[in-house]
Formats: structure tokens, sequence, C-alpha cells
């Protein structure tokens, strides 16, 4: 299934996966159940457990997929500093940017 991160709320059901990409970062919430999340491009996967949250990146595809129960997910808009932040460490991106700029000055 592919959306756009646009409903404020998910259930998906046990071993099922939800896809898509938002056009925003968002904040994704578990209200309960556990799910295991990628987001293309970045190295690493996440678990989050019901109360756990982390921001996903705009414009990227992101899958999300429910462990051996049904689980409910949140979604909610971030200001775009703290978007821009979060989305540059998932990424990398912050450490990529600051070697670059260390390059120019020393260069």
């Amino acid at each position: 299934m592919t959306n756009n991160f646009a409903n404020p709320s998910y259930t998906i059901a046990a071993g099922n996966t939800l896809s898509g990409h938002s056009e925003t970062a968002r904040k994704i919430e578990v209200a309960c159940g556990r799910v295991w999340l990628t987001i293309a491009g970045n190295q690493d996967d996440f678990w989050l457990a019901a109360g756990e949250s982390m921001v996903i990146p705009a414009n990227q595809l992101v899958v999300i997929e429910a462990e051996q129960q049904a689980s409910l997910i949140e979604l909610s808009a971030v200001s775009s500093v703290i978007s821009m932040k979060n989305q540059d460490f998932l990424a990398g991106g912050y450490l990529q940017k600051l070697t670059r700029k260390l390059s120019q000055v020393f260069a």
C-alpha cells in the first residue's frame, strides 16, 4: 500500500506494511503495538514500541511494518526547523555537510 501519510492515524495489521512518501516531515508515534520502520536512503532501520516516536523525513519512501500484533500509529506535523535537524541526523546529512564545510575552510 502506498500513500502520502495524510491521515492522522493508521492501524496496521500484524505482519502487514504501510508505505509511502510524505510531502512534509511528520512525527510518527506508536500508540499501541510495535513497528519496524525503514527510510529509503538510510542504512539504519528502527524499532518503535508503544509510546516511542521519531520524525520521518519529507519526500523519502518510508516503510512501516507491524510486528506480531496490530499496531496503531499516529502522525503529526513538526516544525520545519525541528524536521530539518532530524532529517539531517537521520540521513547522516549533518556529518556530510560538516565535513564539506571543514574541507572548504582548511583547503
